[in-house]
Protein backbone atom coordinates (compact mmCIF):
# COMPACT_ATOMS: atom_id res chain seq x y z
CA UNK A 1 0.00 0.00 0.00
CA UNK A 2 2.79 2.38 0.67
CA UNK A 3 3.95 2.20 -3.20
CA UNK A 4 0.61 2.64 -4.40
CA UNK A 5 0.02 6.15 -1.68
CA UNK A 6 3.29 7.19 -3.31
CA UNK A 7 2.44 6.41 -7.19
CA UNK A 8 -0.74 8.37 -6.68
CA UNK A 9 0.98 11.42 -4.89
CA UNK A 10 3.39 11.52 -7.89
CA UNK A 11 1.15 11.26 -10.31
CA UNK A 12 -1.25 13.94 -8.17
CA UNK A 13 2.20 16.24 -8.23
CA UNK A 14 3.05 16.03 -11.61
CA UNK A 15 -0.49 16.78 -12.79
CA UNK A 16 -0.59 19.71 -10.76
CA UNK A 17 2.21 20.77 -12.48
CA UNK A 18 1.00 21.27 -16.08
CA UNK A 19 3.32 24.03 -18.02
CA UNK A 20 1.13 27.24 -18.74
CA UNK A 21 -0.55 27.46 -21.61
CA UNK A 22 1.10 29.18 -23.91
CA UNK A 23 0.42 32.51 -25.61
CA UNK A 24 -1.89 32.21 -28.79
CA UNK A 25 -0.36 33.90 -31.21
CA UNK A 26 -2.97 34.46 -33.31
CA UNK A 27 -4.69 36.61 -30.99
CA UNK A 28 -1.72 38.52 -29.86
CA UNK A 29 -0.87 39.41 -33.60
CA UNK A 30 -4.59 39.98 -34.48
CA UNK A 31 -4.30 42.73 -31.90
CA UNK A 32 -1.68 44.97 -33.28
CA UNK A 33 -1.92 47.47 -35.59
CA UNK A 34 -0.04 46.54 -39.05
CA UNK A 35 0.33 49.93 -40.35
CA UNK A 36 3.35 51.47 -39.20
CA UNK A 37 3.69 55.30 -39.04
CA UNK A 38 7.56 55.93 -38.62
CA UNK A 39 10.19 54.38 -40.21
CA UNK A 40 14.15 54.40 -39.57
CA UNK A 41 16.61 52.66 -42.03
CA UNK A 42 19.98 52.13 -40.85
CA UNK A 43 23.10 51.78 -43.43
CA UNK A 44 25.81 49.98 -41.36
CA UNK A 45 27.80 49.82 -44.18
CA UNK A 46 30.20 46.67 -44.60
CA UNK A 47 29.49 45.42 -40.98
CA UNK A 48 30.60 41.81 -41.09
CA UNK A 49 34.65 42.10 -42.50
CA UNK A 50 34.32 38.63 -43.93
CA UNK A 51 31.16 39.49 -46.59
CA UNK A 52 31.16 42.05 -49.59
CA UNK A 53 27.83 43.05 -48.77
CA UNK A 54 25.96 46.10 -47.78
CA UNK A 55 24.38 45.92 -44.77
CA UNK A 56 21.03 47.61 -43.23
CA UNK A 57 18.05 47.59 -40.55
CA UNK A 58 14.35 48.54 -40.24
CA UNK A 59 13.17 49.87 -37.24
CA UNK A 60 9.40 50.17 -37.77
CA UNK A 61 7.05 52.04 -34.89
CA UNK A 62 3.42 51.74 -34.94
CA UNK A 63 0.90 54.72 -33.37
CA UNK A 64 2.01 55.21 -29.66
CA UNK A 65 5.68 55.08 -30.32
CA UNK A 66 8.18 57.36 -30.84
CA UNK A 67 12.55 57.83 -30.46
CA UNK A 68 13.66 60.04 -27.70
CA UNK A 69 17.06 62.38 -28.16
CA UNK A 70 19.06 59.09 -27.42
CA UNK A 71 17.29 57.01 -30.18
CA UNK A 72 15.50 55.01 -27.46
CA UNK A 73 11.88 53.76 -28.33
CA UNK A 74 9.24 55.64 -26.09
CA UNK A 75 5.31 55.48 -25.38
CA UNK A 76 2.77 52.13 -25.70
CA UNK A 77 3.19 50.12 -29.02
CA UNK A 78 4.85 47.91 -31.16
CA UNK A 79 8.09 47.76 -32.83
CA UNK A 80 8.98 45.77 -36.12
CA UNK A 81 12.69 45.10 -36.21
CA UNK A 82 15.08 43.26 -38.93
CA UNK A 83 18.29 43.22 -38.51
CA UNK A 84 20.67 42.02 -41.12
CA UNK A 85 19.24 43.39 -44.29
CA UNK A 86 22.05 42.14 -47.35
CA UNK A 87 22.45 44.16 -50.57
CA UNK A 88 25.48 43.70 -52.73
CA UNK A 89 28.69 46.37 -52.33
CA UNK A 90 27.23 49.04 -55.11
CA UNK A 91 24.33 50.11 -53.28
CA UNK A 92 24.00 52.92 -50.41
CA UNK A 93 20.54 52.94 -49.70
CA UNK A 94 17.49 49.59 -50.04
CA UNK A 95 16.53 49.06 -53.52
CA UNK A 96 13.19 48.21 -55.39
CA UNK A 97 12.61 44.04 -54.92
CA UNK A 98 11.60 41.56 -52.70
CA UNK A 99 13.98 40.97 -49.68
CA UNK A 100 13.40 37.08 -48.44
CA UNK A 101 14.00 35.83 -44.81
CA UNK A 102 17.40 33.54 -45.10
CA UNK A 103 20.05 32.85 -42.87
CA UNK A 104 22.81 32.68 -46.01
CA UNK A 105 23.48 36.70 -46.49
CA UNK A 106 22.61 36.51 -49.96
CA UNK A 107 21.31 39.62 -51.44
CA UNK A 108 18.18 41.01 -51.36
CA UNK A 109 17.75 38.58 -47.72
CA UNK A 110 17.72 39.55 -44.00
CA UNK A 111 17.68 36.88 -41.50
CA UNK A 112 15.18 35.17 -39.48
CA UNK A 113 14.68 36.16 -35.72
CA UNK A 114 17.09 34.26 -33.17
CA UNK A 115 19.03 34.76 -30.04
CA UNK A 116 22.54 35.53 -30.11
CA UNK A 117 25.36 35.67 -27.61
CA UNK A 118 22.66 36.94 -25.44
CA UNK A 119 20.79 39.32 -27.79
CA UNK A 120 17.55 39.06 -30.34
CA UNK A 121 18.82 39.73 -33.41
CA UNK A 122 16.91 38.78 -37.07
CA UNK A 123 12.99 40.05 -37.65
CA UNK A 124 11.24 40.36 -34.40
CA UNK A 125 8.25 42.16 -33.04
CA UNK A 126 9.03 44.04 -29.64
CA UNK A 127 5.26 45.08 -27.80
CA UNK A 128 6.21 47.85 -25.51
CA UNK A 129 4.24 49.35 -23.10
CA UNK A 130 5.35 52.26 -21.03
CA UNK A 131 8.84 52.35 -22.94
CA UNK A 132 9.25 48.29 -21.45
CA UNK A 133 9.76 45.43 -23.45
CA UNK A 134 6.48 43.36 -22.48
CA UNK A 135 7.04 40.51 -25.00
CA UNK A 136 9.07 39.31 -28.34
CA UNK A 137 7.19 37.72 -30.78
CA UNK A 138 10.28 36.44 -33.44
CA UNK A 139 9.28 35.64 -37.20
CA UNK A 140 10.72 32.79 -38.54
CA UNK A 141 10.12 33.31 -42.45
CA UNK A 142 8.96 35.85 -44.86
CA UNK A 143 9.65 38.26 -47.07
CA UNK A 144 9.17 41.97 -47.60
CA UNK A 145 8.53 44.21 -50.62
CA UNK A 146 10.11 47.15 -51.25
CA UNK A 147 9.29 50.31 -53.56
CA UNK A 148 10.66 53.36 -52.98
CA UNK A 149 9.74 56.67 -54.95
CA UNK A 150 12.11 59.55 -54.33
CA UNK A 151 12.13 60.48 -50.91
CA UNK A 152 9.40 58.12 -50.25
CA UNK A 153 9.50 54.26 -49.52
CA UNK A 154 6.63 51.88 -49.44
CA UNK A 155 7.12 48.43 -47.58
CA UNK A 156 4.97 45.69 -47.58
CA UNK A 157 5.45 42.58 -44.86
CA UNK A 158 4.39 39.07 -45.18
CA UNK A 159 5.94 37.05 -42.05
CA UNK A 160 5.30 33.95 -40.47
CA UNK A 161 5.95 32.82 -36.73
CA UNK A 162 7.44 29.12 -36.08
CA UNK A 163 3.58 27.52 -35.81
CA UNK A 164 3.08 29.33 -39.22
CA UNK A 165 0.76 31.65 -38.08
CA UNK A 166 0.93 34.66 -40.80
CA UNK A 167 1.32 38.55 -40.43
CA UNK A 168 0.99 41.00 -42.98
CA UNK A 169 2.14 44.87 -41.67
CA UNK A 170 2.74 48.04 -43.89
CA UNK A 171 4.72 51.09 -44.35
CA UNK A 172 4.56 53.70 -46.38
CA UNK A 173 6.20 57.42 -46.47
CA UNK A 174 9.69 59.02 -45.71
CA UNK A 175 12.38 56.80 -46.21
CA UNK A 176 14.68 58.45 -43.50
CA UNK A 177 18.23 56.88 -43.19
CA UNK A 178 20.86 57.38 -40.83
Amino acid sequence: MNRLSILIGLLLILFACKPPTPIDHIDVLATYDSVYTTADIQWHKQYYPLLDQQVFSIDLLSDGLAFDSAHHIVGTGVNLYLSDIFLPIEYTKLQNGTYRMDSTAAPYTFLPYMYFEGNSTGCYMLDIEESQIKRIIGFTNGYVEIQSTGEDIQMNFTLYLADSTCYHATYQGPAIYR
